[in-house]
């Protein structure tokens, strides 16, 4: 068994200083955690609830930008009426 993991000193085989194990354990919390925010961004965004990722990012994106034009909107409008 000359190169096989298990034989080399200091045990399990390492890649990039983590140990392999541990990237499978990182890489699953990474994908919950993004899960979770584009669960918690389908609740934010009207409509989002039915469209796939790609789209829903695009949606969000359009909507971001509806958001800051009526924003805009109001403010002018604030100053029209507000002395």
């Amino acid at each position: 068994m000359d190169g096989d993991a298990s034989s080399r000193p200091g045990g399990p085989s390492r890649c990039g200083g983590l140990r392999l194990g541990d990237r499978g354990k990182r890489r699953y919390a990474v994908d919950v955690s993004l899960r979770r925010k584009v669960r918690e961004l389908r609740r934010l965004v009207p409509g989002g609830r039915q469209l796939p990722a790609e789209q829903l990012f695009l949606h969000t994106a359009n909507y971001i930008s509806r958001l800051r034009l009526q924003v805009q909107v109001l403010r002018a409008l604030s100053k029209l009426y507000m002395p």
